[in-house]
């Protein structure tokens, strides 16, 4: 996984706007429910490009910390270009692992994360790992898409791919991740890793295109395992594939839209 994101991190640092613009609003609630305070050090943990910890930033003042981390280097050079251009001064950058995050018990007043895989294992150790490195009364404020059938911007390009042969099926190991990803499991994991007080909304999320050349980007850049195996197809190929795609994603306006349900979580 590690070794996908690397690959894929260029180009999520080139559609980075595309996707903020039509996921904003989760990290707004992450924070939001998070209340940075000044003096505080705040965890952002698989943090893709940053966006999220940096709307926090402000709120922890000069003399608070921002630990922005990632699995892959790629991504988090990613951040640290991003960064001015929120005007963050207080953060430093450093490559971790959920599964295994190398800082102190006890040693964050806070965590965020934003669509990282925190829910992945039997039990996810991310979770474990996130209480051990949070302080007493610390909030973890973390979002996570719904199950996969609730996700078009997923099914939508990712099926048209498997019914052409293109990509395998699901597998077992992602159909039981994708099952994890409801309110009564979320709130069952949590427990199960020391919290004790979980809460649990739904957010609508639509990934909306300008034209046919925007939703293609979308697919053929920045929709992971799809994207790469789109490299591999030949030019008529792909536009099959690009056809189908535009026949079955939702039209908007003069555009269109692949929509999705983020579940955003704050625990304690």
């Amino acid at each position: 996984m590690a070794d996908l994101w690397q690959e894929l991190a260029p180009r999520w640092e080139r559609g980075r706007e595309l996707l903020w613009e039509s996921t904003r609003a989760v990290s707004e609630w992450l924070v939001a429910a998070l209340d940075p305070q000044p003096g505080q050090t705040i965890l952002d943990l698989a943090a893709g490009t940053g966006e999220t910890g940096f709307l926090a930033s402000p709120q922890l003042g000069s003399g608070g910390r921002l630990i922005t981390s990632d699995l892959s280097p790629s991504m988090l050079e990613a951040a640290e270009r991003l960064a001015p251009a929120f005007g963050v001064e207080n953060a430093e950058f450093r490559i971790l692992d959920a599964q295994a995050i190398e800082l102190p018990d006890a040693s964050v007043d806070g965590v965020l994360s934003r669509f990282g895989y925190v829910l992945k294992g039997d039990p996810p150790p991310a979770l474990a790992e996130v209480r051990r490195v949070l302080r007493p009364g610390g909030l973890f404020a973390f979002a996570v898409w719904a199950e996969r059938e609730r996700n078009g911007w997923m099914t939508v390009p990712a099926s048209v791919m498997e019914e052409r042969g293109h990509l395998p099926a699901q597998t077992g190991a992602e159909a039981r991740l994708s099952a994890k990803r409801s309110p009564a499991s979320i709130v069952r994991l949590l427990q199960e890793a020391g919290f004790e007080s979980v809460e649990v909304a739904e957010l609508p999320v639509a990934y909306r295109f300008a034209d046919a050349e925007e939703l293609w980007f979308f697919v053929s850049e920045l929709r992971g395992p799809v994207a790469l195996a789109l490299e591999k197809l030949g030019e008529v190929e792909r536009g099959v594939v690009r056809d189908e795609i535009e026949r079955r994603a939702d039209r908007a306006g003069g555009g269109f839209e692949l929509t999705g349900v983020s579940l955003n979580v704050v625990a304690s």
